[in-house]
């Protein structure tokens, strides 16, 4: 059975009968990822509804547009969204891999970039609690700030994690905050559905 349509990922039918857990907890992961994106694309609409279609706008924070619109809540659906998406995907490469976690995670990285690098900067831990001080990426002292900071705005048409840097002095010294973590919900998992779910 094909597990991912794009990069035709296959199990075999006789380890699908073999991994029934696995492929329940795709299933069930699933349903959840539709839910919370079901819910996010509402707020989207309700609030595009009010924007007159010919505008561009960037909103973060309290503007008319947002009135009523639960943002503390379309924050934790960004939060729950993101660890859904990175336990299903990264599972899938692992499933697709012969059980390898480390092509699992190399799947991850390649299909969720940002959202991945999200995951583990903000939703899985806020980086300010366990800081990277090492590797190619230490966390600056603005990456640590940011991370605890309200995470959306709202462009455009959808909501959208991290579009806002950060740029600090902290004891005389300057830091800005990582750029490359912007992701939608949205449209990532509409990006998923060919992927994923096409039928």
């Amino acid at each position: 059975m094909l597990i991912d349509f794009i990069d035709k990922l296959e199990l075999p039918d006789d380890k699908a009968r073999t991994h029934y857990n696995e492929l329940h907890s795709l299933d069930y992961l699933a349903a959840g990822l539709k839910f919370l994106y079901d819910q996010v694309q509402n707020l989207e609409a309700e609030i595009a509804s009010r924007i007159p279609k010919d505008k561009k706008v960037f909103h973060f924070g309290n503007s008319p547009e947002m009135s009523g619109i639960p943002q503390y809540l379309a924050a934790c659906y960004f939060h729950w969204y993101v660890v859904t998406v990175c336990n299903y995907v990264k599972l899938v490469g692992w499933l697709g891999n012969d059980g390898d976690s480390t092509k699992a995670r190399e799947y991850m990285e390649c299909v969720l970039p940002q959202v991945y690098l999200w995951r583990h900067k903000v939703a899985a831990h806020f980086a300010i609690i366990d800081p990277q001080t090492k590797g190619r990426h230490p966390d600056t002292a603005a990456d640590l700030a940011k991370s605890v900071m309200f995470p959306l705005s709202f462009d455009d048409d959808a909501f959208y994690a991290n579009s806002l840097g950060l740029t600090m002095t902290q004891k005389g010294k300057s830091s800005t905050s990582r750029h490359d973590m912007r992701w939608s919900l949205t449209y990532t998992h509409r990006n998923l559905i060919p992927r994923y779910w096409p039928q």
